[in-house]
């Protein structure tokens, strides 16, 4: 397990309690060709999420989810609609948010700690103060032996342990994460997301996470967003009514639990059944 850290200064107490939006995506259409055809990956969303707040978006494969995540990130601009970052319309990449990929986008020719220094240093940290933030993260991740290791010497959950420290070193305010666990064992994903959910904890970035696995989307969320079979649109938007802190580890056995998520896979399944028959 990770140890335990000190919060972070980025999202101060003060500023959790007070009500805000951290991302609005409004009535926001995204199309792009394919095969030489326009295709409509989403149409008319909508969708906020509040200033240190936990979201999942699930969804059949294909509806659009990782098209929020480059919208959101500056990396995609929509055809139709409005996506803003606390306020302000998104026109570019920010340093304000962080996207955590599916797969490890680790340099191989680095060491873990070169890897999760070098954000740091583009924001203008020096050698020292990056090099040591570093060592403190991978620290909390539980990755002080591997500190000089190369990516190659890595295990698949240790690898995405120095991605997830690299990405929160530098304590964005808001954090994509696009499916990070999908590649790793069962045993291992288990213990990533509890781990994750600590990290997260330290100072409570707003994050979007998209996911397949619908156990994962509620024991790691305050709401999951539904949507539906492509195009992707918003259609269902559920609270999920676990206290936290949570060890996932006995909270899939929790009656709120699986009620949450009964009713989410009830709306899901018709979604999914519409991917397979399109």
């Amino acid at each position: 397990m990770i140890p335990p850290a000190q919060p972070a200064s980025a999202a101060s107490s003060s500023d959790l309690d007070e009500p805000g939006l951290a991302i609005e995506i409004s009535s926001v259409t995204r199309q792009f060709m394919r095969n030489g055809e326009p295709f409509t990956a989403i149409r008319d969303v909508n969708l906020e999420v509040n200033l240190g707040e936990f979201l999942s978006v699930v969804g059949p494969s294909g509806c659009g989810k990782s098209t929020l995540l480059n919208l959101v990130a500056g990396l995609a601009v929509p055809e139709a609609g409005v996506v803003k970052t606390f306020g302000k319309k998104v026109s570019g990449v920010s340093r304000d948010v962080g996207f955590i990929f599916q797969r490890d986008a680790l340099l191989p020719w680095r060491t873990a700690v070169q890897n999760v220094a070098l954000p740091l240093r583009y924001r203008g940290k020096s050698r020292k103060e990056a090099d040591n933030t570093a060592r403190e993260w991978l620290d909390r991740v539980g990755l002080t032996k591997f500190a000089d290791s190369y990516p190659s010497q890595l295990s698949g959950g240790m690898r995405k342990r120095v991605a997830i420290a690299a990405t929160l070193a530098y304590q964005p305010s808001i954090i994509l994460m696009d499916e990070p666990f999908s590649a790793l064992d069962v045993q291992t994903r288990m213990i990533m997301e509890d781990d994750l959910l600590n990290l997260w904890a330290t100072y409570r970035p707003a994050v979007l996470f998209i996911t397949h696995d619908l156990e994962e989307a509620v024991g790691l969320s305050d709401r999951v967003v539904v949507m539906s079979a492509s195009p992707g649109r918003v259609i269902g938007d559920h609270q999920v009514p676990l206290e936290r802190p949570r060890d996932l580890l006995d909270v899939r056995f929790e009656q709120k639990f699986t009620e949450t998520h009964e009713q989410i896979w009830s709306q899901l399944r018709t979604e999914v059944e519409q991917a397979r028959v399109n």
